[in-house]
């Protein structure tokens, strides 16, 4: 049976007989089980789903030993679905793709079965690597991905990957390997056809690395794990002199095509916790958040999970419910005075008046991504940039893959005066956005470089 993972950053989601549906409305209802990293939500048998947890945790696994991290706090919901047919039923013509509804929604594809190629797992790296190597420049987290795309698994301890791809490298040999000073021009503002190229050069430079200079990699990530401005990481560890010479190295690499994989093996059994089975309003908000570009059925969606949930609401349904009908959040204070989701959703001035309150939601929930962003916005907002600054790398440590926890930190390096920092900044906020931006995003962007460097910032 063929699966698809659907991996969530702070969650991860999915009524006829249909797939992904509660038990009320036919389905075969869906079941939640937590490991050392993962929440994987399906309607997988529970045989079958843990079985997946064991992968996740092996992927999990062997990004941390070739990346040499471990982020024993990370923890990243995810939804395994039945198969890639379920997937198109959410998002026509995607095999995966990111979700933006409420919390952060990555969804990837996943092979059911030892030797099948996992043809997704370049965007589960973007989400784990981020974790492990938080500052990238764009050709490094491409370059990565693309590398472990291919990823197999041999059987349920063992995963393969970082094979030969003859399309990245007929590309990159052909139309020639761009240099490293030329990729660290490709970033988050580039989207044409000319991203072939960028691919396949990227992919190039970090097999080349892994199998033929290993010590050259370990370096610069090392280097990105440090404090010191990308580009200058970069420079010393490709020098402009060694520049050419590299470059013919990468080519007679392709050339040559004489490559080994990486394999590794689950270091350590992971825990799991007991299989609970969903509420069929938890079931329902799942699906919503699902639905790429079809806001009417992620309205239905909510509708039949309001209709199903217990009275009062749920916390984050209630939040979900006032935003749809447009009434204030501060308004939902009276019945969830402190829940972390309601706080979390507050506008910035209704956030102001709980101050306490939100001292006391941190308190009880500190791993609560979400509640950390909306703390640290308020506390911005009063002037208390170091506690902003403490709630906002607590967050971003929680959920590294946040854009908005990267910027409030910018904002406080900016504040501050801090201008090397706020390039530091600036440098992983730009690696978090999504590939395709909007042209106001793109404009925003902009504004933020020409700050940064007005304040003296080194260049990234």
């Amino acid at each position: 049976m063929r699966v698809v993972w659907c991996g969530l950053a702070a969650l991860l989601a999915s009524g006829c007989v249909k797939r992904v549906e509660c038990e009320v409305h036919g389905g075969a209802g869906v079941r939640e089980l937590v490991t050392d990293h993962f929440v994987i939500s399906s309607e997988l048998p529970d045989a079958e789903l843990e079985l997946e947890a064991r992968r996740l945790e092996l992927l999990w696994d062997t990004f941390a030993t070739f990346f040499r991290a471990e982020v024993p706090r990370a923890r990243i919901p995810v939804v395994v679905l039945q198969d890639a047919e379920t997937v198109e039923s959410f998002a026509e013509g995607y095999a995966g793709f990111v979700s933006r509804r409420g919390p952060q929604v990555l969804v990837v594809g996943a092979p059911a079965e030892p030797g099948a190629t996992n043809v997704n797992a370049h965007e589960l790296t973007h989400l784990v690597s981020n974790f492990m190597l938080p500052r990238q420049p764009r050709w490094v987290a491409e370059g990565l991905a693309t590398y472990f795309e291919d990823a197999t698994f041999v059987d349920e301890r063992t995963v393969t990957m970082g094979r030969w791809n003859k399309n990245r490298a007929s590309e990159a040999f052909v139309s020639g390997v761009l240099s490293i000073d030329e990729l660290m021009e490709w970033n988050n503002l580039r989207f044409d056809d000319a991203e072939v190229r960028y691919y396949a050069s990227a992919w190039a430079w970090v097999h080349y690395l892994s199998n033929h200079d290993e010590a050259r990699l370990v370096r610069l990530f090392e280097g990105l794990r440090g404090t010191r401005p990308v580009s200058e990481v970069v420079r010393e560890v490709f020098p402009p002199g060694e520049a050419r010479r590299l470059e013919d190295e990468v080519t007679a690499y392709l050339a040559a095509a004489k490559f080994r994989g990486f394999q590794t093996s689950l270091r350590r059994v992971p825990s799991q916790s007991a299989v609970r089975t969903l509420e069929p309003w938890e079931v329902h908000r799942l699906r919503g958040q699902l639905f790429l570009r079809n806001e009417r059925a992620e309205a239905e969606e909510l509708a039949t999970a309001v209709s199903l949930a217990p009275t009062p609401l749920p916390a984050s349904l209630a939040v979900l419910e006032a935003e749809r009908t447009k009434q204030p959040i501060g308004s939902l204070l009276a019945t969830y005075p402190e829940a972390p989701e309601v706080l979390a959703a507050l506008d910035d001035d209704a956030a102001k008046e709980q101050r306490s309150a939100f001292e006391r939601a941190v308190l009880a929930n500190p791993d609560d991504a979400s509640l950390r962003l909306a703390a640290a916005r308020v506390a911005l907002e009063v002037g208390e940039v170091a506690t902003a600054e403490t709630h906002a790398a607590v967050g971003l440590a929680l959920a590294p893959w946040s854009s908005e926890l990267a910027s409030v930190l910018l904002s406080v390096a900016m504040k501050q005066g801090r201008c090397d920092e706020a390039a530091l900044r600036l440098s992983r906020f730009e690696a978090l956005l999504p590939e395709k931006l909007s042209e106001a995003t793109r404009k925003s962007v902009e504004t933020l470089r020409t700050q940064v460097r007005q304040c003296g910032g080194r260049t990234l």
